[in-house]
């Protein structure tokens, strides 16, 4: 299984914003979570994909959640 230390910087700084975003109860919006990482909405929708496919993301009724622990 993948560990948070195999993702590259932007991956754990995007699941990171995510965490915090969704454990504060906040709407996930792409212009904020582009502007809180520095990438682009198109690199982002990119990393979310990739991060699905890898199992660190889950969209479940159009809600994105965490299925692992980006804390460690």
């Amino acid at each position: 299984m993948e560990a948070i230390k195999d993702l590259t910087d932007s991956e754990r700084k995007l699941l990171i914003v995510l965490f915090h975003m969704i454990n504060a109860g906040k709407p996930l919006s792409l212009p904020i979570i582009s502007r809180r990482t520095g990438r682009s909405e198109k690199e982002i929708r990119k990393m979310v994909d990739d991060l699905c496919k890898r199992g660190w993301l889950n969209i479940e009724g159009g809600k994105l959640k965490l299925l692992r622990n980006v804390l460690k």
